[in-house]
This record gives C-alpha cells, structure tokens and sequence, in this order.
C-alpha cells in the first residue's frame, strides 16, 4: 500500500482604484500581493500591479464634427502583471523517496530509500507582464463596430527544466527559473447589423468576425550551443526543424548517380536482406544534401550545426479566426457559426496508421479507400507516397520530420447552423403560453481542411499526435421550449 499528504497555503492581498471623469478619462489600477508555501523563505511573496487608461475622444468637443461618422471612438492602454506558483508542493526541499523492495528478507519486504533528486532552492514566482493598447469605435449609428488590440507579454523567471547537464551528472535536471519568453499578437472583431426594411416588415441580420494571431520566443535560457532539444534564445515556440525532400527518383539510373549517402535516413535500406533492396532505386525519395558534404546527416543536432535540416514548420495555431452570423424575419431566426484556424502545421506520428495506411506497419488492419492510387509505381509517378517498402515508416525516410509530407491542418468548421421560429404571439396568447419556440440545430457539421487525409479530425491530432482519439461527433437535435 501506498500513501501520503502534503500541505500547502496560498495568501492574497488585492486593491482596486477606479475614476472616472466625465465619462472621457478613465483610469483603473489594481494590485496583488502574493504568497505561497511551495517557494522557501524569503522568496515566497511577490507583487503584481496593473493599471489601465482610456480616453473617450468621441466625447471631445473638438470631436463633434466627426460625430456624423463615429458614434463612440475610445482609445486604451494597459499594463498588467500576473504571478505563476504551479510546481512541486516541496519543490524547493531535497526528499529522499521511499519504494517496497519486490524480494523479501527474513519474511518481510523491505523498504528502500533512494537517493534525493537535485532541487533549486531558491524558487520564485514566475512573471507575466502584459502591455496592451486598444481602440474601441462605433460607426455608422452604431451599424459597425471595431474593437482592435494589440499587446506585447514577457514572461519572466519562467518555471521550467533548467540547462540540460551531462549525462555523467545522473540526475535529471531540476526545475527552476530558467527562462524568459517573449509573445506578440493580436486581436480584431468586427461586427455589423443592420435590417432590410419592407411594407410590413423588416428582416434583421448581424455578422461579425473576429481574427487572432500570436508568436512567441524565447529571451533568455541558457543554452550557449543552440541545441534543438532545449529552449534557445531565438527560438520560436512549435519551430519544427526537418530534412528537404525533392519528390522521387525517376528511374534506377538517376538513382544510382545521384552521388548522395542518404544511408543515416534510409535505415531500412541499409538494414534490408538484400543487394537489390539495398540500393536505391526509381520511387524512393531523394533527399537534398543541404550543407553539401555528400551525405544526409543530422549534424550536431544545433542551430549552428543543423546537418541537412531547416525549419520547415511551426506547429502552433496561427490565424485564429470566428464568423457568427444571424438572420431574423417574422420569428425564424437563422444562427451560423463558422470557426478555424489558418495555418498549424504537423508531421504525422508513424503510429497514424489512418494516415499512411501501410506504410506504418505492412500488416496494419486500416486501409484508406482508393489507396492504391496514392501509392508509386512505374506507371503512376505523380503519386503521394513511394513505392511500397515493409516498415518504411519505421525505418526509412518517412520516419523524420521533413517539408514533403509536413501537413497543414488549418481548418474552418460550420461548428454550429440552428433555425428556429418563434410562434407568433396570437397564437401564444390563446395557448396562454409566455412563449414557444421551435428550433433545430446542427454542431460541427462540415470541415474543410488541407490535411491529407479523409480519417483524421484536424482537432484530433492537436491532442493525440496518432490521430486515435475520437473525433468530435456531429451532433443534430430538434427540440421546442415553452414559457408558461
């Protein structure tokens, strides 16, 4: 059996201070003051302020003019700090573990105790600092409306695995504040509603969109070489760094002379029973020699020493985007949603069976409809993949991250389309009803994406890299609600 408990506390001390002046400068500032039991000592409290500005120029006199346009028109400016206390209840005291030997002695299982794993003491919070400017501005009797913000967020002293060490060092390496983290975005919505009036009635609309986007980099860890497995200053966050592959082989000829020792990438090649299989032949993919010295290698695994590989990707979300629209006319309502993603990208995991089919495994039990075509023979050299290999997913080429099979799956989803219609209040009214409606309603009904694949939910793979966690399902219902 096992067990165990652990204590903790959390102290907070807050302000805020808002004033308004004639409904055109407004100001709000706020603050934090900190404390947690998982830092020691000495390091456990921290203050976080925030303050905001806003001026209201629509309420200038020098203003009015432009009044016939603007309806509201208000700039904003923001700076804001927040603290981070998530790791270790006891992460900055050394503990000795304690475990059930599997053998007995003298009739009992012993208890051992295993050396303690290396901690940084001196824990402290982690900073996040964001600064924003924003405007907000109504036009055209209010038919249009902007809210545009743009910000800048450093995070300091963040909380993670600290300088990779030698091997000899035989520990992992502890948490600590290791690294800075710089993000810039964006964000913009725009709506517009507006009616088409008739005789005798008015149809009402609205649409909007909104748009988000953001990067980040890191400032500051220490990492003098650049090696790809940690943070480095510079590096993008979901940089994704792979060979260059320059579609097939033509023929066995242009094989043979290609001059390049792609073996290190090619391990099915080497490892294959045969001459014939050993050689490289007509359908299988060439490999470009980037840094020139004739073989395809990954170098020392740095930015400066990258070996043949670039970045060729990013796989964080890029363009976040939302389109609402609505349609009202004599009680049937019309909802749209529309929601995406521009651009993320992704190499498939080989355990994506539904995605290489049997280039992951030759005995996989999923084959793709009208698969074959996808597959290169002689006399289908255009095709997706090359020519089919056992295992060339686990041993070849395919197996590393490169720029002819890096996927996009950027998406727009009809994420939810409902219709309803409100019965009118005549007929409510001798129903003696407070309201009715009948509605039916759709979610997540159409995706269109550039993922190459007909089986995988871009969203899956966002959360399982295999692509083998469901999707998520359509969902149609029909339904009436009343009020009495």
């Amino acid at each position: 059996m096992k067990g165990g408990a652990s204590v903790w506390a959390l102290s907070v001390f807050f302000y805020r201070v808002n004033y308004d002046y004639k409904g055109k400068y407004l100001f709000e500032t706020s603050g934090r003051y900190d404390g947690t039991s998982r830092f020691k000592s000495g390091d456990r409290f921290g203050f976080f302020p925030s303050f905001s500005l806003g001026w209201r120029i629509s309420e200038e006199d020098f203003f009015q003019p432009a009044t016939k346009i603007f309806n509201d028109l208000k700039l904003r400016a923001s700076y804001g700090s927040l603290g981070n206390q998530l790791v270790g209840t006891y992460a900055y005291i050394q503990s000795m573990p304690t475990t059930q030997m599997n053998y007995l002695i003298d009739g009992r299982r012993v208890t051992a105790v295993s050396s303690p794993q290396p901690v940084t003491p001196n824990l402290t919070w982690e900073k996040s600092v964001s600064k924003n400017i924003g405007i907000d501005a109504a036009f055209l009797n209010n038919r249009l409306n902007l809210t545009l913000d743009a910000y800048i967020r450093d995070t300091k002293g963040m909380l993670i695995k600290g300088k990779t060490l030698p091997k000899v060092f035989g520990a992992t390496e502890p948490r600590e504040n290791a690294g800075d983290l710089r993000t810039k975005g964006f964000e913009i919505t725009l709506n517009w509603q507006d009616q088409i009036r008739f005789e005798n009635s008015s149809i009402r609309y609205h649409i909007g969109v909104n748009l988000a986007d953001y990067t980040a980099k890191i400032t500051r860890f220490d990492n003098p070489t650049k090696i790809f497995s940690d943070y480095y200053v510079g590096k993008a966050l979901g940089e994704i760094w792979g060979f260059a592959y320059d579609g097939y082989f033509k023929t066995d000829e242009e094989a043979a002379n290609y001059g390049v020792n792609q073996d290190l990438v090619n391990v099915r090649r080497v490892q294959a029973p045969t001459a014939d299989l050993k050689r490289l032949q007509a359908g299988d993919i060439k490999i470009l020699d980037l840094n020139g010295n004739g073989r395809i290698d990954f170098g020392g695994g740095t930015v400066d020493d990258p070996g043949d590989r670039k970045i060729i990707g990013n796989s964080q979300p890029r363009y976040s985007f939302g389109i609402p629209f609505r349609v009202e006319w004599k009680g049937i309502e019309l909802n749209v949603l529309l929601q995406g993603i521009v651009r993320q990208h992704y190499y498939p995991d080989l355990e994506a069976a539904m995605f290489w089919g049997p280039y992951a495994r030759p005995y996989v039990s999923f084959m793709p409809t009208n698969f074959e075509e996808k597959i290169w023979r002689p006399e289908n050299p255009n095709a997706y993949f090359p020519r089919m290999i056992g295992y060339i997913a686990q041993n070849s080429e395919l197996r590393y991250e490169n720029d002819m099979y890096l996927q996009n799956i950027g998406y727009m989803k009809l994420r939810n389309l409902s219709l309803g219609y409100r019965l009118p209040n005549k007929l409510i009214e001798k129903l003696r009803l407070s309201s009715a409606n009948i509605y039916v309603s759709g979610e997540n009904l159409i995706t269109w994406t550039k993922f190459d694949t007909d089986y995988i939910d871009p969203e899956e793979v966002m959360w399982d890299r295999t692509g083998r966690t469901y999707p998520m399902g359509k969902t149609y219902s029909v339904g009436l609600n009343i009020k009495f």
